[in-house]
């Protein structure tokens, strides 16, 4: 599996960096961001890896830009939430890790979204054939 870009999106934190840093530690690049501070997804990264751990309010903002978006779909959870039923339909992918944190975990979370990853081009994205919802649990 080659190196991702990956856009991880919660609030500042503890949490937030444990997370940045596993990404790091894993071999992949990291760029995190906290939904208070953009209106917007950034169009650069290959997967989006979205830390619910925390207060959820700016994030749900973001519901419709996650749903439409055509990258790989991580979520962080330790409790159910709307938001996970809402964004398990995505057809680009969605996985969801609950439980203790675990570098096996992630790893099998990253791996999966290397199958839903689209080829990229000159152009950006191409589009085409969409995966199915997966979900994960890391080991407890």
């Amino acid at each position: 599996m080659s190196a991702f870009d990956i856009v991880v999106l919660g609030a500042e934190g503890v949490q937030r960096t444990t997370l940045e840093a596993t990404v790091r530690r894993l071999g992949h690049e990291s760029t995190a961001i906290d939904p208070e501070a953009v209106e917007n997804l950034p169009a650069t990264g290959d997967v989006v890896m979205v830390d619910l751990r925390d207060d959820t309010a700016h994030l749900e903002a973001l519901t419709e830009e996650l749903l439409d978006d055509e990258r790989p779909l991580i979520l962080v959870a330790d409790r159910p939430r709307q938001m996970i039923s809402t964004l398990s339909s995505r057809p680009a992918g969605t996985l969801l890790l609950t439980g203790a944190e675990d570098d096996s975990g992630y790893r099998v979370a990253l791996t999966l979204a290397a199958a839903f990853s689209r080829p990229r081009t000159s152009a950006g994205r191409e589009a085409g054939w969409t995966a199915p919802t997966v979900r994960a649990a890391a080991a407890q």
